[in-house]
């Protein structure tokens, strides 16, 4: 094995607890016997409580520089372990486990902390499948625009959002070999929404706009959105974890209403088309296009973190704000070894009240490079680190899974 694939190994021992002098675990659950390369598929599948850390050097343009720490387990069924233990090297086509689990710890210079637990499920032979997961921010973001209101200038309001998230999906295959699902969607959000710096209140030399800016601060403190939704999808993707073939096209529609919980009642919408190609051996190439929209009732004053925001690598979140969102973005990757990629990337936003305004929105663009490892062939699951630069500044993105 290379000097390189060494250190690689070691690295990788000494985040997972593992010592480095033990030759014969290394080999045996972390050196892929067909390339001999680093590769954590057994040590997740085989040890006991075995997971893939995934440190996160934060650079979010929205929330400061900070580190994150998450830990991902993967769950095989007993069928799936049958299989791997008669035909260990039977990997050339990733599976998809039973179920995989996720912890995560995060922090900023900011101030802005957040705890996450999650669970995805592929059940019953990938007929069902689960989405869940509760977050715990206490986070602090700029906002350029406050519901219906639009700040001047492009000066942002710092705003903490403190309160537990919980977001789950359920769906199900139309028919056995069908690529089309049906689901359902459920959000559930208790916020507390307050300055971050409460004192001296006055970020603006108008008097009428600070008096504006404090009424819609304690109209939507302390406030609960809550709702259901469904949700349509069309997933020919070839492995979810590290697409390159396949398409990927979904819709949902939910529903917020004061008859489950929520303190304001809106609706939203949401689509999104991935497309992957192969265009050779070495080249592949990914596009997609996401339509987010919010329609409320005349005079219903939503919260500024309902409003949907342009999602690109490169720009804060909740940057670019509006009604109407559109996001289009392009990435070519050039596979270099069956485990490397490196990729080029850009995407352009576009936000407006109305949906026939989004041509002459507000536009952002931006681009960017990164780069992936295979770390566990047999799941087709990939690390690596993403590099962009939005209109504002530039930030780097640690990657695990897919990037979309």
């Amino acid at each position: 094995m290379h000097a390189r694939g060494k250190f690689c190994i070691a690295v990788a021992s000494l985040l997972m607890a593992v010592p480095v002098s033990a030759e014969s675990f290394i080999d045996k659950y972390l050196v892929d016997p067909e390339d001999g390369q680093l590769d954590v598929s057994r040590y997740l599948s085989e040890v006991p409580l075995g997971f893939l850390p995934v440190p996160a050097l934060i650079t979010e343009p929205a929330v400061g520089t900070g580190f994150g720490l998450g830990a991902v387990f993967f769950h095989e069924s007993d069928e799936q372990k049958k299989i791997r233990l008669e035909t260990l090297r039977n990997t050339h086509s990733a599976i998809l486990p039973t179920n995989i689990s996720f912890l995560g710890l995060a922090a900023t210079v900011n101030g802005t902390k957040a705890a996450a637990v999650g669970h995805l499920g592929f059940w019953k032979q990938d007929q069902v499948r689960y989405k869940g997961f509760l977050l715990y921010p206490d986070a602090n973001l700029d906002f350029y625009s406050l519901g219906e209101l639009e700040l001047p200038n492009d000066r942002g309001v710092e705003l903490s959002l403190t309160g537990p998230v919980v977001v789950q999906e359920l769906k199900m295959r139309v028919a056995p070999k069908s690529n089309f699902f049906w689901g359902a969607r459920q959000v559930y959000r208790q916020v507390d929404l307050s300055l971050t710096n409460a004192s001296g209140f006055a970020p603006f030399n108008s008097p009428q706009l600070n008096q504006r800016l404090e009424t819609i601060l304690g109209t939507t403190a302390d406030i609960a959105t809550s709702g259901l939704g469904f949700l349509v999808e069309y997933d020919s993707r070839d492995n979810p974890f590290n697409p390159e073939k396949g398409y990927l096209l979904s819709t949902r529609y939910q529903w917020f209403d004061e008859s489950i919980g929520s303190d304001v009642e809106y609706q939203d919408h949401n689509l999104t088309t991935l497309g992957y190609w192969e265009l050779s051996q070495q080249f592949l190439l990914g596009l997609r296009f996401q339509y987010d929209s919010v329609e409320a009732r005349d005079g219903e004053l939503l919260p500024p973190y309902v409003l949907p925001f342009v999602d690109l690598r490169g720009i804060p979140k909740v940057r670019y704000q509006g009604r109407r969102v559109a996001v289009v973005e392009a990435e070519l990757d050039w596979r270099l070894t069956p485990r490397w990629k490196v990729s080029l990337f850009s995407g352009s936003g576009h936000t407006a009240d109305h949906f026939n305004e989004l041509d002459s929105g507000d536009a952002s663009s931006t681009v960017g490079t990164g780069f992936r490892y295979l770390i566990a062939r047999r799941y087709g699951f990939s690390m690596g680190l993403d590099v962009a630069r939005g209109p504002e500044e530039t930030a780097f993105y640690i990657q695990a899974g897919s990037t979309w």
